[in-house]
């Protein structure tokens, strides 16, 4: 069923990462402009101390990104066990600037044995079209003055990177067991970390949908017919319309076709090989396509497989709540609920991670 779903969408093929990563950048998320960076972090508030039976602290630190151009600060929440045994880590991009948070369930993190760093997304940057906001000037002097000039999500996923630059420091953290997870147009901001920075070998996609872990061309909504919002699922025109700033102003080419030129976002999943990719999907997000996501999982395991390695191992079904396929390297569940990242959704991640911990390592 699937396989015949996917034939019929006529994708590009995937070529190899570096033409993928190019054709991504230079048309849908934009370039960001070489430049000298250095991080540093300022003094630690410990917020909560007792977390696990008193193993992990949650503590937050002022983190300084600095250019040629200035410097800007946002605050860094980092979950850190103190018992002396290199974790598991997770760079998680929060809506809030709290923590614990509405998505951020901290204990059952620090129980399942993880450390975690976290930052809220408009610290970074705001989500709107201001270019002269946060980090985004110190990246984008001239902001988006050329047709692939980054957007948003693009500045995001750099944050992302930085934040990373800064766990290497922490001899607590298992370097090669990174993970980087968003949800929603963090979702989107998780799996463009992941294909620009090979450091995270786990890249946690939750409800991304349109221009992140669904395909544009031929979306069918969650049952295969269209959804509650009057069309299959959300279109590049709605995306583009709303949001135009998370992408490059090329990217709003697309938006009467629906179709971009020569590629898909299976080239975005693809661009993770041969590292871990898993996809959150919730069976009444139908803004974000269900089905299609699916199917992206489908059309980017092959990017693992000419290599020898096991990509998507599904059951040929579409999304229902319940599906979990965790065998691959490319790893795709489906909850029960509308968009959100639930407490559920974190315990298949963390599954995720240790279940290939446990089988590559």
């Amino acid at each position: 069923m699937l396989p015949e779903l996917l034939s019929s969408r006529a994708l590009p093929p995937l070529k190899s990462r570096g033409e993928m990563l190019e054709t991504l950048l230079e048309n849908e998320y934009g370039v960001l402009p070489e430049t000298d960076v250095k991080i540093a972090v300022g003094k630690e508030t410990v917020l909560e101390n007792r977390l696990d039976l008193g193993r992990a602290a949650l503590s937050e630190v002022p983190f300084t990104v600095t250019t040629p151009r200035g410097s800007h600060t946002f605050p860094l929440r980092r979950l850190l066990h103190n018992d002396g045994k290199k974790r598991p880590f997770v760079v998680f991009m929060d809506f809030s600037d709290r923590a614990p948070s509405f998505y951020f369930p901290v204990e059952r993190v620090a129980e399942r044995g993880f450390d975690v760093l976290s930052f809220c997304y408009t610290d970074v940057t705001s989500d709107d079209g201001d270019f002269t906001s946060g980090l985004a000037p110190l990246l984008l002097p001239q902001g988006q003055n050329t047709p692939d000039a980054a957007g948003k999500l693009r500045i995001w996923a750099f944050a992302a990177s930085r934040v990373l630059d800064y766990a290497e420091t922490l001899p607590g953290l298992d370097m090669p067991d990174a993970a980087v997870l968003g949800h929603s147009r963090l979702g989107k901001t998780a799996l463009l970390a992941g294909a620009t920075d090979e450091r995270f070998r786990f890249v946690l996609s939750n409800n991304a949908g349109c221009a992140g872990d669904s395909l544009a061309r031929g979306g069918l909504g969650r049952t295969g017919q269209k959804g509650k919002h009057g069309g299959p699922g959300e279109s590049v025109a709605a995306i583009s319309r709303v949001f135009p700033f998370w992408f490059c102003k090329n990217y709003l080419r697309y938006a009467e076709t629906n179709e971009p030129a020569g590629f898909d976002q299976h080239d975005l999943l693809a661009c993770i090989a041969p590292r871990f990719v898993h996809v959150g999907i919730a069976d009444m997000d139908d803004w974000a396509d269900p089905v299609s996501q699916k199917l992206c999982c489908l059309a980017a395991s092959p990017a693992w497989e000419e290599t020898g390695l096991p990509g998507f191992v599904y059951d040929d079904v579409p999304p229902a709540p319940g599906d979990a396929a965790m065998a691959g390297r490319v790893g795709c569940h489906c909850r029960s609920g509308p968009h959100f990242l639930s407490y559920r959704d974190w315990e298949v991640y963390l599954d995720f991670i240790e279940g290939h911990i446990q089988r590559y390592t």
